[in-house]
């Protein structure tokens, strides 16, 4: 959280640019020794290779993969369905891999060079770095291991593939593909492979950036729509969680492109001794007897922590939140609880906004 509050005090960020794929790895406190950015592995049927989020254009849903006259290219996956990208197109498939699933079928852009992106090593260069020890692995793993390499895509006689149709294998770190040798004690032998320029081998950058800050206040807060901002500070804690799920969920909700960091700041982390001893004689002064605090947690409103529905008393709260029985919350995660398809919860759960309607060339309603 330090680290956040002096990027947006001095309005620039560090960082390191990954010598292997080109990611951008943000420095938050920490020692940047492996690349953190997410690359997938694919396969077109007959290559298999690594692409980066970027290339990728749209996920195939039903209609598209119908309409595919290639039959081997149809049994090649599965298609994506509208549900599980909650009302938003197929063509925000790549934003964030909550959506991505195993034998999904992805259009991506397999040119190289790109316009936008970091051009890549040739085979001769990944040869020097250890390709030929992480092909070695990948057969022995059948090709369920963790090892690959971000090597050169494949093309078709013309040099250039805009449109590829493959299926996703897998996605993990670019560091944890291209994995440092090491003797791994718990398997009793050798694992990593990549001998090459890593991201410890790179000098930090600070990158200068236009940072915006918007100050409210809780009678400005009600009817925003904060899906572009990807930090909340909050100067004084919430402690009602109904409460604080609707202030988060202002910029946390659908349209936001990246997550979204909440923090609390506690202004004030000690005290004065004068203060101290003032609060100290206030507490004492005002602290109720057992049977006074036992009215105050019968009479005073709770909110659930877990479901944020409201109750009569702490007490009747407690109780909904335990996990003793069956009845108790069902969003807590240690619950036994089973889930009421009749409560307005479930029915939230199982509403989807209609699919959007895709009409083909020479169509026309009237």
């Amino acid at each position: 959280m330090s680290y956040d509050l002096g990027r947006f005090r001095h309005n620039y960020k560090e960082g390191k640019y990954c010598p292997i794929c080109g990611g951008w790895n943000d420095y938050i406190g920490r020692n940047l020794s492996s690349c953190r950015r997410q690359l997938l592995e694919v396969t077109d049927g007959v290559h298999t290779f690594l692409i980066e989020p970027e290339r990728i254009k749209r996920a195939v849903g039903n209609v598209e993969l119908n309409s595919i006259a290639d039959a081997n290219l149809r049994q090649l996956g599965k298609p994506v369905e509208m549900t599980r990208l909650q009302g938003a197109s197929l063509t925000k498939y790549g934003i964030s891999n909550k959506s991505w699933r195993v034998n999904d079928l992805i259009c991506v852009d397999a040119r190289d060079p790109h316009c936008l992106m970091k051009s890549r090593w040739e085979e001769d260069t990944w040869a020097e770095y250890g390709s030929a020890r992480c092909i070695e692995l990948r057969v022995n793993e059948d090709g369920e291991g963790r090892n690959n390499y971000f090597g050169p895509l494949p093309n078709d006689d013309s040099g250039c593939r805009e449109e590829v149709i493959v299926r996703l294998m897998k996605w993990q770190a670019c560091g944890v593909f291209h994995s440092r040798p090491r003797w791994d004690a718990r398997r009793k032998r050798e694992v990593g492979w990549y001998n090459g320029p890593s991201l410890e081998n790179v000098d930090m950058l600070k990158l200068k950036e236009d940072t915006f800050i918007l100050l409210l206040d809780a009678s400005l807060s009600h009817g925003l729509d904060l899906s572009f901002v990807t930090h909340i500070f909050l100067l004084e804690p919430i402690d009602d969680a109904a409460l604080l799920e609707q202030v988060t969920s202002r910029a946390h909700r659908l349209g936001c492109t990246a997550p979204v960091t909440i923090d609390t700041i506690n202004v004030w982390q000690t005290l004065d001794t004068a203060t101290r001893a003032v609060a100290k004689r206030l507490r004492s002064d005002g602290r109720p007897n057992v049977h006074d605090d036992e009215i105050a947690r019968n009479s005073t409103a709770a909110v659930c922590e877990f479901c944020y529905r409201s109750f009569e008393s702490l007490t009747i709260a407690e109780i909904h939140e335990s996990t003793c029985d069956r009845k108790t919350c069902d969003r807590n995660p240690d619950s036994t609880a089973m889930a009421d398809p009749y409560h307005l919860s479930s029915v939230y759960r199982d509403i989807r906004p209609p699919a959007p309607m895709i009409v083909q060339e020479g169509h026309r309603f009237m």
